[in-house]
């Protein structure tokens, strides 16, 4: 088994042709709506937020940084 994973919302006239191609080529196609996506990316979230926690972080102190580079 194989698995084909969309990861933005698209169309359903986009969808439905999709669909038609798939079945086209004798392959068989199943629909699953995956309702995980938004506490995932929380989590995410909360992985990349360790790396910091021993480091005092100022937004405007790293803004300052970053235009102040010259190439």
């Amino acid at each position: 088994m194989q698995e084909l994973i969309l990861k933005n919302n698209i169309s359903p006239s986009k969808m439905e042709a999709l669909i038609y191609f798939l079945k086209s080529w004798d392959i068989e196609v199943e629909i699953k709506h995956n309702t995980e996506v938004s506490s995932k990316k929380k989590s995410d979230f909360s992985l990349a937020a360790g790396l910091w926690k021993d480091h005092t972080i100022d937004a405007n102190e790293l803004r300052k940084k970053a235009w102040s580079r010259s190439l």
